[in-house]
């Protein structure tokens, strides 16, 4: 699938909407909004459809080319690995060796971190655990990179999209008997409905590109519904029908069934927002943004800077809001530091994915994956 780069936008989004959910103290009004939960969530969504797609793509050159679903499963792991692995293991192995200084049980529980299953500790232990807890959702994409892929190569076309059903009933329905909140939420198959929307658009536009337009009519207009919904049920705090994570899920769908439509657009509202440089820029560094943004501001800010320069900083520049300096902090701390781990760790990784190609001869297959 060829590369949207106004996806890198909807990502930079995604984690802006996380980073806000753990820097804002939560006396400010904007934690009305479950912030980091609709972040993850639009994460699931697009991981659902990029994944999907670039599988849906990659089976059907194979068939043409007669390569084995094998050697697909094979390119997809290893690319999945040099795009995931390394940052994660280099931050986690730092954690461990900083032990208690972490304020964390990383050494104890450092097994579950290192095999993608922190998501099944926290649920286990019924609580959060400081700067490592927002790792849960990284082992939630893990474990659905697990599955899906060989449903996807194995399933006969036929009975994919009710496969693709299912998945989201499974989500649906298990949100609904174990809540949308809490410890059940870490569980990989409450997500599936977040997955499995991202799949459903990636099977339109690869099996059925020619119904593109009825389905993005029909979905705008479920979308308008589910967004009436979902302002009633933020008003009432109440969500009877359907869950945070399912109606976050439809709506992002909706955005990027629009992107998907509108990417080669000229208008200027579209390119002014969705082909933003900077949004674009922190969309490709978002992985590292998400994966930081927790840590580095408890080991360097609250460390370093804060006992030993804010109160000269706040004195000089007479600054009213000690908070907007702690958080200019954070924010030129973890740009910079994603930048540099994009530049020096995840593009030389990434270079890689050359010599892994799902099909030999598919030139695009390295552009599309380039944030994938």
């Amino acid at each position: 699938m060829q590369y949207i780069k106004q996806l890198d936008s909807l990502r930079a989004i995604a984690v802006l909407l996380v980073v806000i959910s753990h820097w804002i103290p939560k006396k400010f009004m904007i934690h009305i909004l479950p912030t980091g939960q609709v972040g993850v969530d639009m994460f699931f969504v697009l991981s659902g459809f990029l994944i999907t797609a670039i599988l849906f793509n990659a089976r059907e050159k194979a068939v043409l080319k007669g390569v084995t679903s094998s050697t697909i499963i094979k390119s997809f792991y290893i690319r999945r690995a040099l795009r995931i692995f390394p940052i994660y293991y280099i931050t986690i192995i730092v954690l461990y060796q900083l032990g208690p200084s972490t304020g964390t049980a990383i050494r104890e529980a450092f097994i579950y971190f290192a095999t993608y299953t922190s998501n099944f500790y926290f649920f286990s232990i019924g609580k959060w655990d400081g700067i490592v807890s927002h790792l849960w959702s990284l082992a939630v994409e893990e474990q659905y990179y697990l599955i899906w892929p060989w449903i996807v190569l194995w399933c006969r076309k036929k009975y994919m999209l009710p496969m693709i059903i299912l998945f989201i009933a499974i989500g649906i329905g298990s949100q609904w008997l174990l809540g949308d909140v809490g410890k059940a939420r870490v569980l990989t198959f409450t997500s599936f409905d977040a997955f499995g929307l991202g799949s459903l658009l990636a099977w339109v536009i690869t099996y059925k590109i020619n119904s593109f337009k009825k389905f993005y009519q029909i979905l705008s207009i479920i979308s308008i519904v589910v967004f009436c919904y979902a302002i009633m049920s933020f008003t009432l705090q109440s969500w009877h029908v359907l869950s945070i994570r399912t109606t976050t899920s439809i709506l992002t769908l909706w955005i990027v069934a629009f992107i998907y439509k509108n990417k080669e657009s000229d208008s200027y509202v579209f390119n002014y927002f969705w082909n933003n440089q900077f949004l674009i820029f922190i969309g490709k560094i978002s992985y590292g943004i998400y994966l930081y943004h927790l840590i580095l501001p408890t080991l360097i800010t609250s460390a370093f800077i804060e006992p030993y320069f804010n109160d000269y900083l706040i004195e000089l520049f007479s600054l009213k809001y000690p908070l907007l300096l702690v958080l200019i902090e954070n924010t030129i701390i973890v740009i910079s530091f994603s930048w540099l781990s994009y530049r020096l760790v995840e593009l030389p990784f990434l270079s890689l994915k050359k010599h892994f190609q799902y099909v030999t001869g598919t030139g695009n297959n390295s552009r599309s994956l380039k944030t994938e």
